[in-house]
């Protein structure tokens, strides 16, 4: 039997969350500092991205790391040679616009922030024009300016050989229907949840730890024959697209979660007291097995943790989730009807694994 391995050891949320409360609440105290003509929207912190007005529309700005994927990347590089930078750009740059997008908003500038102990690794051409060029692509693809960013080189700050990627956005919301918030959830609102590529960046410090206690590492191969490295940097998805798409079909977007850190938790972000009923959940990829086996995990740890299968969630009335699926599936991504808001107290029930997260497993206002 597998060694049990406990995520919260390594990234333990509950320590963080409290003063993430603490750090929003002085931020409240700051809305006196906006502008004339400006306004912050009621109920926008704790979303995603945040959200003020603008008089005739709104904009919304948000900042993001990748937390450490990238040392995942450059262990792969060091044992066979071959650069997944690209994707690890693709990864950052997600990690960003899926937030963003996420309250309705269509983005406008991106900005990039990289550091490192120092400027060595920009020297390794096959890694730094992967990442850059992967990176550009990322901001095409989300149809995004890059406008600019920071490079830091901050010895005694950042561990010798380490890279910490992230970056800010900026997008607007040209019409009072597009702002995305929770309240705008309703008792009957369909669940639709769109495929992830794998784990995304979430969940990386246990699959680091797994890896360590591994003989052969990341070139362990899973049951499917992939290795495990490789399939723990599978890129994650942009829905930046898919959230335009179903903006421009003219659905009834009531709210949208980015399936990241908390796992399926984050299914309640949303401030509403309402019950999140999961009936069908969507096949999990192989590295999510993997992963509970070597961690001696079970199944309500994982949904806990980790994406399994559904990196994006669509909240919208029922009788629209089919064309959600349609719209979904015209922008590549598979999707599912997976549950149903309803009244009740605020709880995310997984029916078919009996797996029930309380509100209190989520702390994040």
């Amino acid at each position: 039997m597998a060694k049990k391995l406990d995520y919260h050891q390594s990234v333990n949320y509950s320590q963080a969350d409290p003063m993430k409360v603490l750090a929003q609440k002085q931020g409240l105290a700051t809305v006196k500092n906006m502008p004339a003509g400006f306004s912050e929207v009621e109920g926008t912190r704790g979303e995603s991205a945040y959200i003020f007005s603008m008089g005739d529309r709104w904009g919304a700005f948000v900042q993001e790391g990748l937390g450490t994927k990238s040392l995942i990347g450059q262990k792969v590089y060091e044992t066979t040679g071959e650069t997944h930078f690209a994707g690890i750009a693709q990864d950052t740059v997600a990690c960003i616009i899926n937030d963003l997008v996420s309250v309705g908003a269509t983005p406008v500038v991106l900005n990039a922030y990289w550091s490192s102990s120092s400027y060595e690794w920009l020297t390794d051409a096959a890694l730094a024009e992967d990442f850059i060029k992967g990176w550009r692509a990322a901001c095409d693809s989300a149809k995004v300016v890059w406008g600019g960013g920071e490079t830091q080189a901050l010895s005694g700050v950042v561990a010798p050989g380490a890279l910490e990627f992230a970056g800010s956005a900026f997008g607007v919301i040209n019409a009072q229907e597009h702002v995305v918030q929770g309240k705008n959830l309703h008792d009957g609102d369909a669940i639709v949840l769109v495929e992830s590529s794998g784990v995304h960046a979430n969940g990386i410090s246990l699959i680091r730890e797994i890896a360590d206690g591994l003989t052969q590492g990341y070139a362990t191969k899973m049951n499917d024959g992939t290795p495990f490295g490789l399939a723990a940097l599978a890129p994650t998805h942009l829905y930046a697209g898919l959230v335009i798409a179903m903006q421009e079909a003219g659905l009834d977007i009531h709210y949208l979660s980015n399936i990241t850190g908390h796992g399926w938790r984050k299914l309640m972000r949303a401030a509403e007291p309402f019950s999140y009923v999961i009936t069908e959940v969507p096949p999990a990829h192989e590295i999510f097995s993997f992963i509970a086996e070597q961690a001696g995990n079970d199944a309500k740890e994982m949904y806990g943790n980790y994406n399994m299968g559904a990196g994006y969630a669509v909240y919208v009335p029922a009788d629209q989730a089919t064309q959600v699926v349609e719209v979904a599936a015209q922008c590549g991504l598979k999707a599912w009807i997976a549950g149903r808001v309803q009244a009740g107290p605020k709880q995310v029930v997984i029916e078919s694994l009996d797996i029930t997260f309380a509100e209190d497993s989520l702390e994040m206002r």
